[in-house]
């Protein structure tokens, strides 16, 4: 019963990850419209951020979830100590993660998003690494879907950090629109950002799509 409470917990996170993250992107692009007024685009800043919060704590906690659900299985060669260091590792991130959000000041704010980043850029290659090696040796995670399943689950999260990047861009709008207004340079700054970011937000989608058929299917 646990077992299948769990596996409903990590149905409901899948879906209420990607689900607003859709909203995220659909928001960004008022963001990034030509002409809009500068508080018009600070609300729909603010209204990705607060959309963004849910699809941000779902994937946090996939991590350990989908983990835990592996190790149940008994597919996974992280179980005991390690399982529950993984749990602790999450829920940290996941208050670090909503305290960038409710952060009380520029420079309390910037210090937990390195921290959030530093995070992200500790548990991006280690995913990917686990994976890789599990696929090509066999070894670690009991079956070759899950293998692959772990390493794409370290891609997106790397390709988060790239998206993030882009959102770094529209920091500099907003700063540049305080001081000199609405300019056709500025606009492009937005709307290049945006641009360039829809490559990365689809091999994101479609990330996201192949864990899910993995998960679902076991292919292999």
């Amino acid at each position: 019963m646990s077992h299948d409470v769990l596996v409903f917990v990590h149905v409901v996170l899948f879906v209420y990850w990607l689900g607003p993250d859709w909203g995220v992107w659909v928001t960004s692009h008022y963001i990034a419209k030509p002409g809009l007024p500068i508080d018009e685009r600070r609300r729909f800043l603010a209204a990705m951020l607060k959309i963004d919060l849910l699809p941000r704590s779902c994937l946090i906690l996939l991590l350990p979830v989908g983990l835990q659900l592996a190790a149940d299985l008994g597919l996974s060669p992280v179980t005991g100590a390690a399982l529950i260091a993984v749990w602790a590792f999450s829920l940290c991130w996941l208050v670090v993660s909503w305290l960038v959000y409710l952060r009380k000041g520029p420079l309390a704010g910037e210090l937990l998003r390195r921290i959030d980043n530093g995070l992200r850029t500790i548990v991006a290659p280690v995913m990917i690494a686990a994976g890789g090696y599990s696929l090509a040796t066999g070894q670690w995670f009991g079956s070759g879907w899950l293998g692959l399943k772990v390493m794409v689950f370290g891609v997106i999260v790397a390709l988060g950090l790239v998206l993030r990047q882009f959102v770094s861009l529209w920091v500099t709008g907003f700063q540049k629109l305080a001081v000199e207004g609405p300019t056709a340079e500025i606009d492009g700054m937005f709307a290049s950002a945006l641009e360039r970011s829809k490559p990365v937000v689809i091999v994101f989608w479609s990330a996201s799509a192949l864990m899910a058929f993995l998960g679902v299917v076991k292919p292999f």
